[in-house]
């Protein structure tokens, strides 16, 4: 070893400093409900003050140990409901499918995943935060938002956390993320059109979903239509209350395959009697086994995106991370290729993203 080499900080030399006992530092660090709070945050002061750093290595084959294991006190990570109520995340398809990939990829990672609702009756975000910590929960996976406002927060001490996000609505203070890539769906939903012969798409996106992606889907519309110079008016975004130019607008345009944010868009005024006359190519970017036969798209893969963010907060946990970040990860996945069929017609041939 160099004479300069820093010294390496043990987990021995850890329980030294705070006078507790090696199993106990251990526990401690990876925010086992089993220690109490008080003693957890003893054990991390002293780790800060000691410099010390846990080995990768070690907290990889010590997090696959305890995911191959059956063990009768698994640690619990909080799957948070944010504004949704429990009705709606048990008959939501969409935030069903969510729930299960979360559940699945925790499962698999040796953790049980415990629901908690924000909009129950009488909870409050002070209230919540007290009974997570009164179960010694330190994971916290937040539920993508279905509520119309392009912000969130709640009003906790994240220091006591680590939270991931699933999606991309904007939080204060930014946390890590895993979510849909908005940018490369409309690239790859063009890609496969062009494939199948279509060279003038037009796309409809919704205006809050417009908002909440960050304008994403317009861009990548703009950047990747085969035809850039007229790209600028193929592409509308629109509310559902005020709708009553899109049929002119879709049969001027002359298009050969009509692309929209969601499904629903289709029964707007004057859009439904034009799709059926020019025989378009139906593609939603937001594809589910729910969606109409004929019509094709993305299909965001949410399960797995969801998955991702339990694995964004096992991270933190095996690198005894708590707290908002300074500079988030967020992870973005284009999702799988689901062929159109004609109008009326079935078409459901997925293709995965490549990368995926």
């Amino acid at each position: 070893m160099l004479e300069n080499s820093p010294k390496v900080v043990t987990l021995k030399d850890v329980a030294a400093r705070a006078g507790l006992s090696l199993a106990t530092v251990s526990y401690a660090l990876r925010q086992h409900p089993k220690i109490p709070v008080e003693t957890r945050e003893l054990v991390a002061a002293a780790a800060r003050e000691l410099g010390y750093r846990p080995n990768p290595r070690v907290a990889s084959l010590m997090a696959h140990i305890r995911g191959s294991q059956s063990r009768s006190h698994q640690e619990r990570l909080a799957f948070v409901w944010v504004h949704t109520s429990r009705a709606e995340a048990r008959q939501n398809p969409f935030l069903k499918l969510v729930f299960a990939g979360a559940r699945e990829r925790a499962r698999q990672m040796g953790f049980v995943l415990e629901e908690f609702w924000t909009s129950d009756a009488g909870m409050t975000d002070q209230r919540l935060e007290q009974i997570l910590r009164a179960r010694g929960i330190v994971g916290v996976v937040l539920s993508p938002v279905t509520t119309a406002e392009s912000a969130v927060t709640l009003g906790w001490d994240w220091r006591q956390f680590a939270p991931a996000v699933i999606g991309n609505i904007t939080w204060m203070p930014e946390l890590h993320h895993a979510g849909h890539h908005h940018f490369l769906a409309m690239r790859l939903a063009l890609l496969e059109l062009a494939k199948l012969g279509c060279k003038r798409p037009v796309a409809l996106i919704e205006a809050t979903v417009h908002e909440r992606n960050k304008h994403a889907y317009v861009a990548g519309f703009l950047a990747h239509h085969p035809q850039a110079a007229s790209a600028r008016g193929l592409v509308r975004v629109a509310s559902r209350g005020d709708a009553t130019d899109l049929g002119p607008w879709l049969q001027a345009a002359r298009p050969d395959a009509l692309i929209v944010s969601h499904t629903d868009l289709l029964d707007l005024p004057g859009i439904s009697e034009v799709v059926k006359k020019l025989r378009l190519p139906r593609v939603t970017l937001y594809w589910s086994k729910e969606t109409p036969r004929g019509i094709g798209g993305i299909d965001q893969c949410q399960d797995r995106v969801a998955g991702h963010a339990v694995d964004l907060v096992a991270a933190q946990l095996n690198a005894n991370e708590t707290g908002a970040p300074d500079l988030p990860r967020i992870m973005l996945f284009p999702g799988r290729w689901v062929v159109p069929g004609a109008p009326g017609g079935k078409g459901v041939a997925a293709r995965p993203a490549k990368g995926q």
